[in-house]
């Protein structure tokens, strides 16, 4: 597996004020991976550490985003 690349981060407590949810974000990207025939499971992952929340995708899914 390739190395994991941040998509979007946030402060928990922005997201709440927002009503999104970690689980949300990881649908998102989820659907992105999905739409680029990647397995999404193997390319997007959202982690919580220190009270933010961070949307990670693999090397590949990102270069797929940047059009490369």
């Amino acid at each position: 597996m390739s190395e994991w690349v941040i998509a979007e981060n946030y402060p928990k407590e922005e997201l709440e004020k927002e009503g999104v949810t970690p689980e949300w974000l990881l649908g998102k990207w989820l659907d992105v991976a999905e739409d680029m025939a990647l397995i999404p499971e193997r390319n997007v992952r959202v982690e919580e550490r220190g009270g933010v929340v961070f949307v990670e995708v693999s090397e590949e899914l990102m270069s797929c985003m940047r059009g490369m």
